[in-house]
């Protein structure tokens, strides 16, 4: 037979008893509760991310970007069915140094290749504009991309240095021209017909709003100093369009 206890151990360990019967429900009543708040939290978290998500896909309209450049080209660009590809949307890094301003209408247009793989699409061709810009600026010392426009296998003009600043495509001849550069490398293999397309329009583009000549010269930078740009077979082809010249 166990030992009895003093009535005053009795009393405490019958209150202790109690005690802990109330904490173990406590507890549970806790654990109900604590599941009902994260479960109210994981909702909040998630209709915060989907309403976060919608924001930045309206966010992405091109209605709300905001580019001197594309103010010129935005209402025209309907009219040519041209889809222009601003220095924002494609991630530019600024100018170095504030580009000289060419004195517009320029009389020349000169055609290039990038000397770079081939894109067909908008991302892909994001990607080579923005290593063309970084090698131009890091490797051989330029303000920012030499190029005026870029015309992509995707179809799309990607602005460089735009209708008002003055390129470094060509030496000598960079004040008085725009110029354009194929995405790609163009030796033996011509370029697709969207890319042409591109070109042809963004040209027409730049004469409807002012910036080339009515009566400009279209030259391939081969003519111009010594490069195989814009390629021999891309060179072939702009041979045949009007306002192409033989010096």
């Amino acid at each position: 037979m166990s030992p009895k206890l003093p009535i005053s151990d009795v009393w405490i360990a019958r209150r202790l008893q109690r005690n802990n019967s109330r904490g173990f429900i406590w507890l549970q009543n806790v654990s109900k509760h604590r599941s009902v708040e994260i479960g109210i939290f994981v909702i909040v978290v998630i209709l915060f991310f989907i309403v976060l998500m919608v924001l930045l896909v309206l966010g992405r309209s091109p209605a709300v970007v905001s580019n001197p450049s594309n103010d010129l080209t935005t209402s025209s660009q309907k009219d040519t069915n041209l889809r222009m590809v601003s220095r924002y949307e494609w991630v530019a890094q600024p100018p170095i140094k504030k580009t000289t301003t060419l004195q517009t209408p320029v009389p020349y247009v000169i055609i290039h290749h990038t000397a770079t793989e081939f894109c067909t699409s908008q991302a892909q061709c994001v990607f080579h504009v923005r290593q063309i810009q970084t090698f131009h600026i890091e490797s051989r010392g330029w303000f920012d991309i030499a190029y005026n426009f870029l015309v992509g296998g995707d179809g799309a003009a990607y602005e460089g240095r735009g209708w008002t600043g003055e390129g470094a495509h060509t030496l000598y001849w960079n004040k008085n021209s725009i110029g354009i550069a194929f995405v790609g490398t163009f030796l033996t293999t011509a370029p697709p017909e969207i890319q042409i397309l591109a070109c042809q329009k963004l040209i027409d583009l730049g004469v409807k709003l002012g910036y080339i000549q009515q009566n400009y010269t279209l030259l391939g930078a081969r003519q111009l100093f010594a490069t195989e740009s814009p390629g021999l077979a891309l060179f072939e082809i702009i041979k045949k369009w009007d306002h192409w010249h033989s010096l």
